[in-house]
């Protein structure tokens, strides 16, 4: 009896795999139900059922032959326990440091089963990568910024982590890969006004009454399962500054949100655990107790809103890795939440920043998603990547109005930056296309109309790679202003040669 239940779930998810998440009643098996029955079933319709276990089913043409075949595949089929007589003499996963259960230590899918999805994917996918759509061609100089990029006479690796602008005074606080948080003073060509050592990659800051900060650092940059992220507290101590943890054992954190979460007049923390191979979204309440919002890799960003105007704060989470998409948890007013993905993408998606702002001037939060992570198993350029405007139909409900390809797009900032009374996007691409030009690693989107924008390019030539930006009054002016941290992939593995330039001011002059 149990077996005909199961083979009833497979055939309508087969038949439903065409339909959107949301409209699918079946919850996907798991790979060991499916391991348990002996079906017919040709290649899409076992691709259908075992990708479609674990995450969104990726479509054959997302990638090319070759990716498919060399890297994700074969990956994929040692995840589910099937190992064949090409891997005799490769390193096993657990000898490279990927922690239990991650790989499975039984087979959970049929050789033939296997051959079939294998099949499927190499016949339908294309041979090359395909190309990004027709798009409109961006502008040669960033209308309405000056470019300015100071000028530091000593070499320093240009390994920025972090760029924050600070609210009150328009310094800029700089995080360095190499234990260091630089303030640079904006009144002064940005000389450097202070440095302080952290540990390694500082992500966020908070700062508070008194001259204290709150300091996120990542701990191990690098892909990593290890647990030694942490906040901390940084108060001046004479010249220097002592610092207390706040928390710790963190698994690569890369965000965190402070917000009253349970009522109580105090704020918790919200802390995007990345992670690797594991990871975690954690709540964290005064009292040291954690709650584990969401038990996966690859939280990215979290923003909190009364997305269902009960009066408290529900959140909104970027999640990456393969169960790519937007979650909505939805606040009981207590610090317990429940969970729905309101966006779901491909595992290769690439889902890298977002933002939740009205786009449109309809009174109603939308949703901007850049995607373009590269770092991983299919690191081809990708015509998926860009910037995406998922708009709000009043229901928290989201559908995609405007696409605008990016190779690599991994960061972005909303304002109204041109100050005609709509929103504008600037988004960076750490993994651009280096054959397009102009370069397309920065781009500009001044909004005209709703889903109409005009993107413009920088028209300096800079020799760089951008990893962070953020926006903030620099010169104190009340217009926003955008700066770009740099980080080069050369300053990682040999001895840094240049002077120092880790960031580039894009200043405002739009009502000048």
């Amino acid at each position: 009896m149990k077996i005909r239940v199961l083979i009833g779930v497979v055939i309508s998810i087969i038949f439903a795999s065409c339909n959107p998440i949301s409209e699918r009643k079946q919850p996907p098996l798991t790979l060991e139900q499916l391991a348990t029955i002996d079906l017919k079933l040709n290649g899409e319709q076992l691709a259908n059922a075992y990708c479609g276990s674990c995450h969104l089913k990726p479509e054959p043409s997302i990638l090319d032959k070759k990716t498919w075949s060399e890297n994700v595949l074969p990956d994929m089929r040692k995840r589910m326990g099937l190992y064949l007589e090409s891997d005799f003499g490769s390193i096993l996963p657990e000898d490279a440091g990927v922690p239990e259960g991650i790989y499975s230590k039984a087979q959970l899918i049929q050789r033939d089963d296997w051959q079939k999805i294998l099949d499927y994917y190499l016949e339908n996918a294309p041979e090359n990568p395909l190309p990004q759509a027709k798009k409109e061609n961006p502008r040669v100089g960033i209308l309405g910024f000056e470019v300015i990029q100071p000028n530091y006479d000593f070499i320093y690796p240009n390994l920025t982590t972090m760029v924050r602008i600070h609210p009150e005074t328009g310094d800029l606080w700089l995080g360095n890969r190499f234990r260091k948080l630089f303030v640079l003073d904006s009144k002064n060509s940005f000389r450097q006004k202070d440095s302080i050592e952290t540990d390694i990659a500082p992500v966020e800051i908070e700062w508070l009454e008194g001259g204290k900060f709150e300091l996120l650092t990542m701990g191990l940059m690098d892909p990593s399962n290890d647990s030694i992220g942490s906040l901390s507290v940084f108060s001046k101590e004479g010249k220097g500054w002592k610092s207390e943890k706040i928390l710790d054992s963190l698994m690569r954190p890369v965000h965190q949100l402070k917000a009253d979460l349970d009522g109580d007049g105090k704020k918790e923390y919200v802390t995007a655990q990345f992670g690797n191979h594991l990871g975690k979204l954690a709540l964290h309440f005064g009292n040291g107790e954690e709650s584990i919002l969401n038990a996966q890799p690859g939280a990215r960003r979290t923003i909190a809103r009364d997305l269902d105007q009960d009066g408290d704060l529900d959140l909104l989470v970027q999640m990456t890795q393969s169960n790519e998409g937007i979650l909505e948890l939805i606040n009981d007013g207590k610090g317990n939440f429940s969970s729905k993905y309101v966006l779901r993408f491909q595992p290769a998606f690439g889902s890298s920043d977002f933002r939740y702002d009205d786009m449109n001037g309809d009174g109603f939060d939308d949703l901007i998603v850049v995607n373009g992570d590269n770092a991983d198993q299919s690191q081809i350029l990708k015509n998926y990547h860009g910037v995406r405007i998922f708009l709000n139909n009043g229901e928290n409900e989201f559908e995609e109005s405007w696409f605008y390809p990016m190779n690599g797009a991994s960061g972005l900032e909303v304002e109204d930056f041109d100050g005609d009374g709509d929103l504008d996007i600037f988004a960076l691409a750490f993994f651009p296309d280096p054959s397009q030009k102009p370069s397309q690693d920065l781009i500009y989107f001044r909004q005209e109309s709703p889903s109409k924008f005009t993107p413009f390019v920088l028209a300096e030539k800079f020799d760089s790679h951008w990893l962070t930006i953020t926006k903030g009054d620099v010169d104190r002016d009340g217009d926003a202003d955008v700066v770009v941290g740099t980080f080069e992939f050369d300053d990682l593995y040999k001895k840094p040669s240049k002077n120092w330039k880790p960031f580039i001011l894009l200043k405002n002059t739009s009502a000048k």
